[in-house]
């Protein structure tokens, strides 16, 4: 059965009746500005208490100016969450003072830093703005512009505070709005008291929006220096939209170790509010209920003492840092992999492990001010790494390493592993709505064209149990097998396996089958701990994770160059980065071209289209690059594991996305790759493949060095 919801939400980009272009985005208050590098407190960062009513929604509406049809007016309304005064309205970047050298000498110098209005009557977010707003400059007044007091109690209704700004002009360009032209816009947010609240005084999402095209616009820096608006915004190329309209924007601020955590760039007004509340349950502390995150409020007991009794970590994000995947360490318990085990019946059929059930639990002990928990069941470590030289075609050298694994008791005796095990790590996350979206019948007919491949590299639907209804089978999209057939699926599958944490959807804990784990088979008496309602918001801040443009694309400046380099360098030094960037480029373009040449895209497809029909409107209908097929192939005998699931045997594994991989090492420099770890590096893991893969090895293999670091490079770009 395709995937399918009761409801779906409305459309966020579309064209009313009387022709007036809208769009309805989410945004959240930012602690600098977007160009701005500041290690302690960038752009890309969720401030302490993020969560607590610090989003706003906004709606574009673009029409033509009634005085003269060929100009456009931009009416701006935003719905913040709480109260605030003196918010600013900056539009138009400019980047250099009218006296200053043609270098970006000011990241945030916008043509136009005016105020916003208030509306005098109440606008609910189901309603309209009837626009232009008839004597908008005479008749709106400003915000308050005094810091009140108001009670945490009593936050704004929907439609009782709404800003309004009306844009007929780029500042930038000194003349009316004409359509095609960019607006680069940014609030400057001033919350009202309580001092409870924290910080008042945020910067917001930088947005660009092109006249004409609803929809903000994901955007990079234009050329550095010698032009009028130096580091002017422009839209990202096609090629380079990994995600459709949801990629993210360029990396301004020099912190790519940020990039996986972000919302999409057209998130819905109404999901930005549950994307943070989402993002919280994710950073949450299932055993203490703090948050992980230094400086927020511990406000979340509600969401205590809810782990284990068998668990691996305690928080999702403790597996998933940064929103990258986890790696294995040597001699060091692999707590933050899944560490599947079971044994065979007579007619071959997996069974529970008679000792540790369907996972090993290492979690090791924790303490709340109550309660002190231990999830160890026996612990697991890779003692040391069987090697396996090998050569290039050219000569050159390499060597694979395969995980030698000892499991121990807790007194650190060596035991008997599980007749069946499979080591996993947890992948990373950006982009798992969009691949929701992806419509099964696109599945279906990558699997019908690959039988006709000439390589051989037949691909298989997953089938899996609809978890809410097991008298329906779904297609399987997620997890390294393809176990999983929706992200809250998923998302159950995992509190209850690396966490203990049950749900409506996974209500028995995975006690296993000995006499010691009635403790564990007692909690099931409590129910599901974490309500739907909960579970729902996790789901949501997954499937709504922006996707990273791809990097070094033709046209972006040097990354990780910010105002103050630029100003001291001389033109010579600023060649040189020119120059530097330009030739990465042409490697990744020439990897691009050797990727497709020894038929990695038979797997792994680069370019997938999602469906109308998901529940979620801003996933509808994108042209995403994610470098997957989301199918099941046959990766040959070394990459086998002994545990099959559903359709897939040992041998099988879902094509991994790439979307996001060149990131990974900005999170977790020893970050390792493939299903278990076991490749330090990208060439490793494209070493390791076999089976239906052979053939692309064999012709990565007979690469010139050259050739080879110019594919790495461009799988590094994705």
């Amino acid at each position: 059965m395709p995937l399918s919801w009761a409801e779906l939400q409305p459309v966020t980009r579309y064209t009313q009746p009387n022709g007036v272009l809208t769009t309805r985005v989410g945004g959240r208050p930012r602690p600098r500005h977007a160009r701005e590098v500041d290690g302690g407190d960038p752009y890309t960062r969720f401030s302490p208490n993020y969560f607590e009513r610090r989003t706003h929604e906004i709606t574009i509406y673009d029409q033509a100016s009634p005085q003269d049809p060929g100009s456009r007016i931009l009416t701006v309304v935003v719905r913040p969450q709480w109260w605030q005064y003196g918010t600013n309205f900056r539009h138009s970047f400019i980047g250099r003072g009218g006296d200053d050298p043609l270098v970006p000498t000011r990241v945030a110098l916008y043509g136009n830093n005016g105020g916003m209005k208030v509306l005098p009557f109440a606008l609910p977010s189901s309603e309209e703005l009837p626009t232009p707003v008839a004597n908008y400059n005479d008749l709106l007044p400003p915000p308050d512009q005094t810091d009140a007091t108001r009670s945490l109690d009593l936050p704004p209704k929907d439609g009782e505070f709404v800003l309004v700004k009306e844009i007929t002009r780029s500042a930038a360009l000194k003349r009316n709005l004409k359509i095609g032209d960019l607006i680069e816009f940014e609030l400057g947010i001033f919350l009202s008291g309580p001092p409870t609240l924290g910080r008042h005084n945020y910067y917001s999402d930088v947005m660009v929006y092109k006249v004409g095209s609803p929809g903000v616009q994901p955007w990079f820096r234009g050329p550095c220096c010698g032009v009028t608006i130096p580091w002017d915004s422009q839209v990202i190329p096609a090629d380079a939209l990994s995600g459709g309209m949801m990629t993210l924007q360029e990396d301004t601020s020099g912190n790519p170790e940020h990039n996986l955590q972000q919302a999409g760039t057209n998130i819905a007004g109404i999901n930005i509010q549950p994307f943070v509340m989402g993002r919280r349950l994710f950073h949450t502390n299932f055993h203490s209920g703090d948050h992980v995150e230094m400086g927020n409020l511990t406000l979340f007991q509600t969401q205590s003492l809810k782990v284990g009794p068998r668990f691996q970590e305690t928080a999702c994000v403790s597996c998933h840092i940064g929103n990258g995947k986890s790696s294995p360490a040597l001699n060091q318990p692999l707590t933050k992999m899944a560490v599947l085990t079971a044994d065979v019946d007579g007619s071959g059929r997996l069974i529970p492990d008679s000792r540790f059930g369907w996972n090993l639990s290492q979690g090791k002990a924790v303490k709340n001010n109550v309660v002190t928990l231990d999830g160890r069941q026996a612990e697991l470590v890779i003692e040391s790494y069987n090697e396996t030289p090998g050569r290039y075609d050219d000569g050159t050298p390499y060597t694979l390493r395969k995980p030698q694994y000892v499991l121990k008791d807790l007194n650190g005796a060596r035991m008997t592993p599980p007749t069946r095990m499979s080591v996993r790590t947890a992948p990373h996350l950006v982009g798992m709505g969009l691949l929701e979206a992806v419509p099964e019948s696109t599945l279906e007919a990558l699997a019908a064209a690959s039988t006709r491949d000439p390589d051989a590299t037949i691909g298989r639907l997953q089938i899996v149990k609809d978890m809410a209804n097991p008298a329906f089978n779904l297609v399987g999209k997620f997890g390294w097998k393809a176990d999983a057939g929706s992200v809250i699926q998923q998302t159950a599958k995992a509190l209850n396996s690396d966490m203990g944490v049950t749900t409506s959807l996974s209500p028995s804990h995975l006690c296993g089958v000995p006499a010691s784990g009635a403790d564990c088979r007692a909690a099931n008496a409590r129910g599901p701990e974490l309500n739907d309602t909960d579970l729902e918001l996790i789901a949501r801040y997954t499937q709504l994770l922006a996707v990273p443009p791809k990097r070094h694309f033709t046209g972006q400046q040097p990354t990780g160059i910010h105002q103050d380099i630029v100003v001291s360098q001389t033109p010579a030094q600023r060649a040189a980065d020119i120059d530097a960037e330009n030739a990465m480029q042409r490697s990744v373009a020439e990897g691009g071209r050797i990727f497709n040449q020894i038929r990695c895209t038979s797997c792994h497809v680069p370019t997938l289209t999602t469906g109308r029909t998901h529940r979620l409107a801003e996933l509808r209908e994108q042209t995403i690059h994610p470098y997957t097929d989301l199918l099941l192939h046959d990766m040959g005998p070394d990459l086998a594991d002994n545990f099959p699931q559903g359709v897939a045997t040992g041998s099988e594994w879902r094509t991994a996305p790439l979307w996001g991989l060149g990131l990974l090492t900005s999170i977790n420099p020893n970050t390792r790759y493939l299903h278990d770890g076991r490749a330090g590096t990208i060439e490793e893991a494209i070493l390791w493949h076999g089976g239906q893969a052979q053939q692309s090895k064999i012709r990565f293999k007979a690469l010139s060095a050259e050739q080879r670091r110019q594919l790495v490079d461009f799988i590094k770009s994705l």
